[in-house]
């Protein structure tokens, strides 16, 4: 934690030193041993492990490189007085870097020192330089984008350790951590990164604007909403959606863009966690032999059960086929509780919502009114014998009204305590009914980190108190940090992994479930008594989906990456299809009643995975990012999402961490290609955010490191989907670009000639950008250009003479 009082009296003791060493002459090592350590880790408070002494550069040593995100700002250190000299001054100042360089030889030395630093932090992608001779400092952007070279710029100066020490919080807020992530010195220099031009989207009046379907579209959109949704929900069909429907986890795609090897070890990282003992749930023939005897074991102990998977991985279906189908015979004898964390997003308590889920479902389900009279009267019975013997009770002989009065109001003021009134209801349940309570606290990966460590302290605190086996899913990285500092760390869970299972094993036997119920019946329970529907349009449509998943590879390896083993979202991809305004849907239907089978290109899909109900690309809504997006003036940054992960995924292959790359790795390289940290932080923020990377703070090289991963999704972006015409012609509304010459060409387009004319235009200027990018050895565009234009020339070629 920074603390300014602390930096005040660390730069109070340190002011004599530099003086002395001023006044000493002290040499280079001495300026950087007796000063500058002192500076930045007392002063400053930077941590030790974000400073880094002599690294090698091309051009030679620099003396420090400091961040904690990646390198943000270098520092040479000069002899004392000596190397160069500011205008000495008691107070800091903002001057322009010109007019200190003119002059003498003490301007030249300060241009030479200057220049060195900037070269330093140019090589390895660092945007601030500092130079300081033991009591002068000079601070100054070494790479700018707004067109002026490092020399023409402003500076920040200290003239003296008088100045250091009484504005000292100007240094503070520039150069200490929290200063740096701020950003405060590009407002003390008058310094912006400026915004890239505007793309195509800002010309367009009605962006994003919205797809129209047809009435075939329509009807079709609705019935697959019908049969493809939550079907586990519907009255009648529960069991026989869950026998028919449920795809074991474990298996591993046969269609990922990732190696096997980081699939297999998904949840590997949690064998090291320390404390908990770890199992998977279930495998490819279901539940795991050992599940049940471990639950057991779990509850006699009185912990809660942990549930860990990613979002979409099958958790809440786990649960569900546990209760109905594989320990139903054991549940099926119990009181099973299920409560839903994802239903609403504006819980005002997690411990009331499920205090209230538990009353709704033993009420709604049991057909027991726990908080009635006469139930009350039952599970209190003991507590209502001590009622009768205190004074209030001894009026049943004197006053039986008031008697009747008192009684209920004790027995109000006992069930107004809800937590401990129900802790006794179920203690009677169970001695009464002979049956065990299962409380299942599920999708609580759907909320933030704080409640899903909130609601972990509710299960234990449910396990330990109540006559209950509590279950609870979480997401990996909360268990992660929560195992090493958060609410996990103080217990000793039982923790079971739920796997994903394959995307087109799952989706096909959905479909197949859906197929069956429309021959069949023609109907689902949730429709209106005497409610039929035509429904052979939405027949044909499903079996074009299931010929597809079965034989049509690159339309599932479309579906399995993009899902990245979230099932929601492939179910999701699949709904949207069947609707959408993107594509020919009466030309799919015909083909398929006429020939029997349609191929689905995966193109077609693909467009209606990117556009959504939208009728242009929106990077805000589409589940698809956009790979060459720009933040600032800077060229190379088209590339820096691609070259991130494929960087991401060779390192990650090669390490032995999981596929996990550590962040200073990921900084380290990125920033030799001549990227600034706050670039990579906005990339990698934005990666995560598409989920092309998945992350965790727990087990990088060092404790603290954040460590990333390639996910299916980013591979088959970087790898596969930036090759395709389809791609490119989507994300050309959201293109900046930068020369002045080539953006008037970069116009809406209203049919297939025009859109490929545009596509050359933005490959051609694509060309051009990549010539300001260092050579990396882990991706070149020029290969994905040459795949991108033989696709544009096959799409060409198709086009009627």
């Amino acid at each position: 934690m920074e603390n300014f009082d602390l930096a005040y009296q660390a730069m109070t003791s340190l002011a004599p030193i530099i003086e002395e060493a001023r006044e000493s002459q002290a040499n280079e090592a001495d300026t950087r041993f007796r000063v500058i350590d002192t500076l930045l880790t007392d002063v400053l408070q930077w941590p030790q492990r974000a400073i880094q002494n002599e690294l090698h550069t091309e051009s030679g040593y620099m003396d420090y490189c400091v961040g904690s995100s990646g390198a943000q700002f270098v520092l040479e250190a000069k002899r004392a007085g000596l190397n160069f000299e500011l205008p000495n001054s008691a107070t800091s100042a903002v001057v322009s870097i010109p007019s200190i360089l003119s002059g003498s030889a003490s301007g030249k030395s300060l241009q030479k020192a200057l220049e060195q630093a900037s070269r330093y932090a140019q090589e390895r992608g660092v945007p601030i330089a500092c130079a300081f001779n033991g009591h002068q400092l000079i601070v100054f952007f070494a790479s700018r984008t707004d067109g002026l070279a490092p020399l023409q710029g402003r500076a920040l100066i200290f003239g003296s350790e008088k100045a250091l020490l009484d504005d000292l919080l100007i240094l503070w807020n520039n150069l200490s951590p929290s200063g740096i992530a701020n950003r405060v010195l590009h407002q003390t220099l008058q310094s912006s990164v400026p915004f890239p031009p505007d793309p195509l989207a800002f010309r367009l009046h009605d962006y994003p604007g919205s797809q129209r379907r047809n009435e075939l579209q329509t009807g079709l959109q609705i019935l697959s909403d019908l049969f493809l949704g939550d079907l586990e929900d519907l009255e009648g069909l529960q069991e026989d959606f869950l026998r028919e429907c449920y795809a074991s986890s474990g298996a591993l795609s046969q269609y990922a863009e990732v190696s096997k090897q980081i699939l297999a070890t998904r949840y590997e990282l949690l064998t090291d966690a320390g404390s908990a003992s770890v199992h998977e749930a279930s495998g490819r023939k279901g539940v795991s032999p050992g599940f049940t005897s471990d639950v057991m074991q779990a509850a006699l102990s009185n912990r809660p059960i942990i549930l860990l998977g990613d979002v979409g991985s099958g958790k809440s279906t786990f649960i569900e086929r546990l209760i109905h189908i594989d320990a139903k015979e054991v549940l099926g004898e119990s009181i099973s509780l299920y409560v839903d964390f994802g239903a609403s997003s504006t819980l005002k308590s997690l411990s009331e919502h499920v205090l209230d889920a538990c009353v709704a479902q033993l009420r709604d389900t049991y057909d027991t009114n726990i908080l009635g009279l006469k139930f009350a009267e039952r599970a209190l019975k003991k507590e209502l014998s001590l009622f009768d013997e205190s004074p209030e009770g001894s009026l049943r002989d004197v006053d039986e009204a008031a008697y009747r009065s008192a009684r209920i109001q004790f027995l109000k003021n006992e069930m107004a305590d809800r937590s401990n009134y129900l802790r006794k209801a179920f203690d009677w349940i169970k001695s009464s009914w002979r049956r065990q309570v299962v409380i299942f606290l599920d999708n609580v990966d759907q909320r933030n980190a704080q409640d899903q460590n909130d609601v972990f302290l509710i299960a234990n605190e449910l396990a330990r108190t109540w006559p209950a086996t509590v279950f609870v899913a979480l997401r990996p990285e909360t268990f992660y940090t929560s195992e090493r500092e958060g609410a996990i760390s103080g217990y000793h869970p039982r923790v079971f992994t739920i796997s994903p299972p394959r995307t087109d094993v799952m989706l096909s036997l959905r479909i197949d479930f859906a197929l069956k119920q429309l021959r069949d019946a023609g109907r689902l329970n949730s429709f209106p008594n005497g409610v039929q529907v035509d429904s052979e349009t939405l027949e044909l449509f499903l079996q074009t989906l299931s010929d597809n998943l079965r034989a049509n590879v690159p339309f599932v390896r479309v579906v399995d990456n993009l899902a990245g083993g979230n099932m929601r979202m492939a179910l999701q991809f699949v709904t949207d299809f069947v609707g959408s305004g993107h594509i020919n849907t009466q030309k799919i239907i015909e083909v398929q009643k006429r020939v029997g089978r349609y191929t689905i290109p995966d193109h077609e899909f693909l467009r209606s995975i990117m556009f959504g109900d939208n009728r242009y690309y929106d990077p805000d809504s589409s589940p698809v990012p956009n790979l060459f997006r720009l933040t600032r003036r800077d060229p190379k940054e088209h590339f820096i999402l691609p070259l991130c992960l494929a960087h991401i995924q060779k390192a990650g292959e090669l390490e032995t961490d999981h596929g996990y790359v550590a962040s200073g790795e990921v900084y380290r390289y990125l920033q030799s290609l001549g990227f600034e940290a706050l670039e990579i932080a906005e990339c990698l923020e934005y990666a995560l955010r598409f989920r092309l990377i998945d992350s965790t703070g727990k087990y990088g090289k060092a404790a603290h490191e954040e460590v990333f991963r390639i996910t299916t999704v980013g591979a088959y972006c970087y790898k596969t989907l930036i090759q395709k015409f389809t791609y490119i012609d989507a994300i050309s509304v959201d293109i900046s670009i930068l020369d002045d010459h080539v953006r008037p060409g970069i116009a809406e387009s209203f049919d297939l000639r025009q859109r490929l004319d545009r596509a050359e235009l933005i490959l051609g200027y694509l060309d051009e950008q990549w010539t300001y990018v260092p050579n990396s050895p882990d991706w070149n565009w020029e290969d994905t250009a040459k795949a991108l234009w033989a696709d544009l020339r096959k799409v060409r070629g198709r086009l009627p003479v």
